[in-house]
């Protein structure tokens, strides 16, 4: 399973990739327009990432425009990347406009839980057996 996260909080990105790497390379970004330049060069090499997760508050560019432009990459390219939204918002309005404006595949509410995140693989089969 290959990675990238995306998160301007330097610590956050850190936290998460330490917990990834267990399962694959990861890559980080600090904000949208790096994601998406990461993104384009993954796929050029024939390498894309399994799974992105996406912070919604960023500079640059938030969360919520990155993820429209992962889905356009997606929709040319003919697949769909696993895309969780990490966030400290957490009201349901904003776990709404991820999912149904946004089209994300999971949300997870900062601060994390390593346990969440696992069901969270296993469930989007990215995660086999027990790591």
């Amino acid at each position: 399973m290959r990675t990238l996260i995306v998160d301007d909080d330097d610590m956050g990105r850190l936290m998460l990739a330490t917990f990834l790497e267990e399962f694959g390379p990861c890559d980080q970004a600090e904000n949208g327009q790096q994601a998406l330049d990461l993104i384009d060069c993954a796929a050029a090499e024939h390498d894309p990432y399994t799974l992105i997760c996406l912070d919604i508050v960023m500079p640059v560019m938030d969360g919520t425009a990155t993820l429209l432009g992962i889905r356009e990459r997606d929709l040319k390219q003919g697949k769909r990347t696993k895309v969780f939204m990490i966030s400290a918002c957490s009201s349901p309005q904003d776990i709404e406009d991820a999912f149904f404006e946004g089209d994300c595949d999971d949300y997870v509410v900062k601060p994390f839980q390593r346990d969440l995140i696992t069901t969270m693989l296993q469930r989007h089969k990215l995660k086999q057996g027990g790591l």
